[in-house]
């Protein structure tokens, strides 16, 4: 369960934001989950964490390298990224960002203006490990302690977004039928904590992935997404194309009785060859890269870090994402009569929360085994 992103900008908790045809970040986030979890094990990203990392890169790159950026991103330009701040506030996220920089590392004016102006951004000494891990925790409700990953000798910029949720069911959970059941996991069965509720939810399946959309009392929405058996690879590849397209032809209102594991996941690790793996190579590329945009002088990302918490309870969600960029010098109602739909989780999963205004989704998690 350990992974994590190395570009110094996140701590987030979750949301989401539609734009252009794919909502910015969206399909990048979902197969940077699908590559962390390949081995058939539990990984939890932020798309939108990362998405505002990168996007603050982009802001310091250019030519080719601005444009590779912005393909992985589905974005024309960072504001389109930086757009979702204002949506995704009103959806309940909390969210900020924040740049570490070297005492002696000169920001170009017009640069150290873009992320200021567009994205807030806060800038701290680099070397201060103690304000750095203070500012993180603060802006995840202590969820995050400190910054992902461990900075390089050679890094001179951390671009860090954080974002943070606490977020209320709609419609809770009574503990008093939250019982042990078993959960099939990969390795074989395990016994966990499932919580059991009756509700009316939107329901839907596509593609042989069956789903549905449990609401938060903000604008945000929790979508359970159960693939066929031994479907969870293939699930994850066609949401890394389509995006939550996938996953939102025409839902209806049904009868379901919904069981769910308790949830308390907590990832970390490096992220760089996931999004390598997504075809967006240049950006690390030493040789190539194309960062003057910064300083004016030779830049590369080095290494994209996420740390992602996801707490999912009777009362609620919790959830928190630090995404850290490094950057380096290079020189309608079901009948009553009708019988409930049966939702149980009790086998591998997809989990995302998402704004239901915008479809941006803040957290996504591939669960194999409630337990790890």
């Amino acid at each position: 369960m350990r992974r994590i992103i190395a570009l110094a900008v996140a701590v987030m908790l979750l949301c989401g934001v539609a734009l252009a045809e794919h909502v910015p970040g969206n399909r990048l986030g979902l197969k940077v989950l699908a590559e962390l979890s390949a081995g058939e094990q539990n990984a939890v990203v932020s798309p939108v964490s990362l998405a505002w990392a990168l996007s603050m890169a982009a802001e310091g790159a250019q030519g080719e390298t601005r444009n590779r950026l912005l393909a992985a991103l589905d974005a024309e330009s960072p504001e389109d990224v930086a757009a979702l701040a204002g949506p995704l506030g009103e959806s309940g996220l909390r969210w900020a960002n924040a740049v570490f920089a070297e005492a002696n590392m000169r920001l170009l004016p017009e640069f150290e203006q873009r992320l200021t102006e567009g994205y807030g951004a806060e800038r701290f000494p680099l070397g201060d490990a103690e304000a750095a891990n203070t500012w993180v925790s603060e802006r995840t409700d202590g969820l995050i302690d400190a910054l992902p990953g461990d900075v390089g000798e050679d890094a001179q910029l951390l671009l860090v977004n954080a974002v943070a949720m606490d977020a209320a069911w709609a419609s809770p959970f009574d503990p008093a039928l939250t019982r042990p059941d078993d959960f099939h996991a990969p390795d074989g069965d395990v016994r966990v904590d499932f919580m059991h509720q009756r509700t009316y939810a939107q329901y839907g399946e596509s593609m042989g992935i069956k789903f549905i959309r449990k609401s938060y009392d903000d604008g945000l929405t929790m979508i359970l997404a159960l693939p066929s058996q031994n479907g969870m690879k293939s699930a994850l590849e066609s949401l890394g194309k389509s995006g939550l397209d996938l996953l939102s032809a025409k839902p209806n209102p049904q009868d379901v009785l919904l069981s769910l594991p308790r949830l308390d996941m907590d990832t970390a690790g490096s992220l760089i060859e996931a999004i390598k793996a997504t075809g967006c190579a240049l950006p690390f590329d030493p040789e190539r890269a194309d960062f003057t945009g910064i300083s004016g002088e030779g830049a590369v990302i080095s290494d994209v870090v996420q740390r992602a918490r996801l707490q999912v309870d009777e009362a609620g969600t919790r959830a928190a994402a630090v995404t850290e960029v490094e950057i380096e010098d290079t020189a309608a109602m079901a009948e009553e009569d009708e019988a409930p739909i049966d939702f149980n989780l009790n086998r591998p999963f997809l989990l995302l929360v998402a704004d239901r205004a915008t479809n941006a989704i803040c957290f996504a998690a591939a669960i194999y085994n409630p337990l790890s």
